[in-house]
């Protein structure tokens, strides 16, 4: 039984607290959240300015803005008053090399969330973490899912996969622009997509459906193409044509970025695993394609830019 089968209706949410959102993916994802008419939120920043374009956008679009440091333990409580939920997108920047603070941040979020008796908290984290992927972004990512289930948090963890909106940033979208996609991966190995906005409407479903998913890990994908198939897509978005390139990984190596050749040979693999037909039953309407997402953010408009997703 899916959760649109079930019985059981949908419930308020309350007040949530968003974790980490002020960053690109992360306000793609608080998009979402407004999208299913999760819209009581409260968002955490260093500092409310509102010169800063996120900030000044997150406050547009109704959210509460308050002031808190994931570094400074007694700063937190204030953040968390009245709150019933927690969405936590991230406790420190995505990165290939991951950031030594984000389990000592996430500790002080569980020790907030756990005094708050927060209700549900739900957790972006990533696909592979349950698989021993040897990847260090990856594993701390399970160290951080670890850090919340040993805090007895109610949580439901959204193990995302490669998000769409990568292939909008400027070492990949001007090429493809101009007819060529080039990425280090077999032609035919599939990959794994989702959209950082449907983290978001995900979020918002397993929320309001509390009593299903708390104590769940999900896979997210919305979409499993090959990067052949990709170029396809592309090509018909941009009514151009699109050729693949595959990018031989060990140019990573001579860049000195092994980080990323690690990565990239992951994929290549072992790489992500969710369930694309299964999810797009449970979550029906909440989960875009690749060339959907092309679409709905105006892929072939060559004037804009990662900043305007």
């Amino acid at each position: 039984m899916n959760s649109y089968d079930s019985p059981n209706p949908e419930t308020a949410v309350g007040k949530v607290l968003l974790i980490g959102v002020t960053g690109g993916t992360g306000s793609h994802a608080v998009k979402g959240l407004l999208e299913q008419n999760v819209n009581d939120l409260r968002a955490i920043t260093r500092k409310v300015d509102l010169e800063r374009t996120s900030l000044s956008r997150l406050h547009h679009s109704g959210v509460e803005l308050v002031e808190a440091d994931l570094d400074d333990q007694d700063s937190l409580p204030a953040a968390f008053a009245g709150v019933a939920a927690v969405y936590c997108h991230a406790t420190a920047p995505d990165a290939a090399k991951p950031d030594p603070r984000e389990i000592a941040r996430a500790e002080r979020v569980a020790q907030a969330a756990k005094q708050a008796n927060v209700n549900h908290f739900v957790y972006n984290s990533a696909g592979g973490v349950d698989r021993n992927s040897g990847i260090p972004h990856i594993e701390q990512k399970h160290q951080v899912e670890q850090v919340f289930k040993q805090a007895n948090l109610p949580t439901t963890m959204l193990r995302a996969c490669l998000f769409m909106e990568e292939f909008w940033k400027q070492y990949t979208r001007p090429s493809v622009l101009k007819g060529t996609f080039s990425f280090a991966v077999q032609p035919d190995r599939p990959l794994h997509l989702i959209t950082t906005k449907d983290m978001g409407r995900v979020a918002a479903h397993v929320m309001k459906h509390r009593s299903q998913y708390v104590g769940q890990a999900i896979e997210l994908a919305g979409d499993v193409l090959t990067p052949q198939q990709m170029a396809e897509a592309f090509s018909r978005v941009q009514d151009s044509p699109v050729v693949y390139k595959s990018i031989p990984p060990w140019i990573f190596l001579l860049l000195f970025r092994k980080p990323l050749f690690d990565l990239i040979q992951w994929y290549r693999q072992q790489g992500y695993q969710a369930n694309v037909p299964a999810l797009r039953q449970e979550f029906p309407g909440l989960l875009s394609t690749f060339e959907e997402f092309l679409e709905a953010t105006n892929w072939a408009n060559p004037e804009l830019t990662y900043q305007d997703l």
